[in-house]
């Protein structure tokens, strides 16, 4: 059974990059002096050339999970603007999304991410959840023709686009009933960089009227470093 467009959208997303939860004061004196900012510079720099590694800051911004920044994001709820404090994380291989903590609960890998709705978490009957793996040694089409004989049920299979790219993707949907507590699935399969990505979310039929729009705006925050 074909989902649903949802009333609730993202329609902005301001980026707060590397702000504090307080501000700080900006007429406060530097406590370190400016020399010694520079000799710990050049000291980080020739470690990093020496040893061929990132520095530990670097290295732990790259680890899937860690918090980069807030965004305020504007959703559309029932026709009203709603601001939302979304955190930003880095993902796998060089993309970034972002999600709403006091919603979702993430649970993060090298190879996956998971984004769990807190009302209906890992350990409930039915899980609401936002899925994002990797997927090696298989085609595109092959994937997708698994994911649909897997279902076992009447699949859409669409091309879309996800993210703030607007990646291209394939898109399948099914639902396994029609009650309240039927289980329904969107997967998106996509490529970027040579590499196989697999979104899935589920959700069931009494939650899909707001929880199926959150997934969905977790999903639109995709962005890749396409520098």
């Amino acid at each position: 059974m074909r989902r649903r467009m949802f009333p609730f959208c993202l329609i902005l997303s301001a980026v707060l990059w590397g702000c504090g939860r307080d501000g700080g004061d900006l007429t406060k004196e530097v406590s370190v002096p400016e020399v010694q900012q520079a000799e710990q510079a050049e000291e980080d720099e020739n470690e990093t050339d020496i040893s061929g590694e990132q520095p530990a800051s670097a290295a732990v911004e790259n680890v899937p999970g860690t918090v980069l920044g807030e965004e305020e994001v504007i959703l559309m709820a029932e026709g009203e603007p709603v601001s939302v404090s979304y955190s930003r994380i880095q993902g796998m291989e060089g993309f970034t999304i972002a999600y709403d903590p006091a919603a979702f609960t993430l649970e993060a890998s090298e190879q996956e991410l998971c984004f769990y709705a807190d009302a209906y978490g890992a350990d409930s009957e039915t899980p609401v959840f936002v899925k994002i793996s990797e997927t090696e040694g298989i085609s595109t089409e092959s994937l997708i023709e698994r994911y649909v004989a897997d279902s076992n049920e009447e699949c859409t299979v669409e091309e879309v686009t996800i993210g703030e790219g607007e990646y291209p993707a394939s898109w399948i949907s099914y639902s396994e009933g029609t009650d309240n507590k039927s289980r329904t699935c969107d997967l998106y399969v996509f490529r970027y960089n040579e590499k196989l990505y697999t979104v899935q979310m589920d959700c069931f039929v009494e939650a899909y009227e707001g929880l199926g729009a959150a997934q969905e705006s977790i999903l639109s925050t995709l962005r890749f470093d396409e520098g």
